[in-house]
Parts: C-alpha cells; sequence; structure tokens
C-alpha cells in the first residue's frame, strides 16, 4: 500500500484557541498569553480581528479607541472648572498652575489616550 502525503488534523490545527481552566479562551502570541472571551464564537471573532496585530508584536487595536472619554480630556474638562474657580476667586491662581504641573505628569505617566468611561 503506498504512503499518503494527508497529514492528519489535530485539534489545534482546527480551533486556535485554548479553554483556559478560568473559563476563558486564550492563545500564546509571542511569549504573552492573551484572552479573547468565555463563549467560543465572539472569542474566535475577537481573536481573527487583533490576530494580525499580536502576531507583528503591534499592540491590538480597540474599536472603541476613540469613542470614549480619555484621560487628556477629562483632565482638560477639570482644569477648565478649576479656571473658572480661579477667576471667581475660590482658588489662587498658583493652586491652579500646580493642578496644571501634576495632570501633564500624571497624563504622561497614564498615558492620554487611555479609555476611561466608553460614551
Amino acid at each position: 500500500m503506498a504512503k499518503s502525503d494527508f497529514k492528519r488534523k489535530t485539534r489545534s490545527d482546527k480551533f486556535p484557541l485554548t479553554l483556559h481552566p478560568t473559563g476563558q479562551y486564550c492563545k500564546k502570541i509571542r511569549g504573552k498569553l492573551y484572552y479573547f472571551g468565555s463563549d467560543k464564537k465572539t472569542a474566535l471573532k475577537r481573536y481573527l480581528e487583533q490576530a494580525a496585530y499580536l502576531h507583528s508584536g503591534k499592540p491590538p487595536r480597540s474599536k472603541y479607541a476613540h469613542s470614549g472619554l480619555t484621560i487628556k480630556t477629562l483632565c482638560n474638562y477639570y482644569l477648565d472648572h478649576q479656571e473658572s474657580r480661579a477667576e471667581i476667586g475660590e482658588i489662587k491662581l498658583r493652586h491652579l498652575h500646580d493642578q496644571i504641573s501634576l495632570l501633564r505628569y500624571f497624563a504622561k505617566f497614564a498615558g492620554p489616550v487611555q479609555i476611561l468611561i466608553r460614551i
């Protein structure tokens, strides 16, 4: 009987994700474990959306990247409020300048585009 070039598919060839003991589907990419959710279909959908970014080493893109309140906008809202308080004399101008420098440092540390709330 002639040998066949047919290679038998294993489970990992059929479905790219692994079920983690926590109940979520995950995949180890470049030495890091990424979780995609507990529902099999939605986990596969999320994996396929982000696979190209993850395998290339880039951070995964979020579909909510610019649809929410970011740290930068929140800091700006807060500073606008504090500026109006300084104009009417509730707080001193020096206090406002201290807050500006502290919030700049905080935004650099946390990342100004970090999503806080999805609107």
